[in-house]
């Protein structure tokens, strides 16, 4: 049975990001594991990122955002974009 969190959310639907240089990958997504997202490469320079407690995709998406921001702060050689 999956949590009421998801249940209300329907289908999950992990969300999109395309990083400048696949180099990057990695980093990103140890970025956001450490943060407890669920994170997974989707090929090439992109890679599927997931927050399953949230409590709509809307703020899941939002959560995605910040982080993304946070972490392109910090890498100020790259860039990163949320993909629809």
């Amino acid at each position: 049975m999956r949590p009421a969190a998801e249940a209300a959310r329907g289908d999950l639907r992990p969300v999109l990001i395309r990083v400048s240089d696949p180099s990057f990958v990695d980093d990103l997504c140890a970025h956001f594991t450490r943060s407890g997202f669920a994170c997974d490469p989707a090929g090439g320079s992109m890679i599927d990122v997931s927050r399953t407690d949230a409590p709509s995709l809307e703020q899941e998406r939002r959560e995605v955002a910040v982080h993304l921001r946070v972490w392109t702060a910090t890498h100020p050689d790259a860039s990163a974009e949320l993909l629809d």
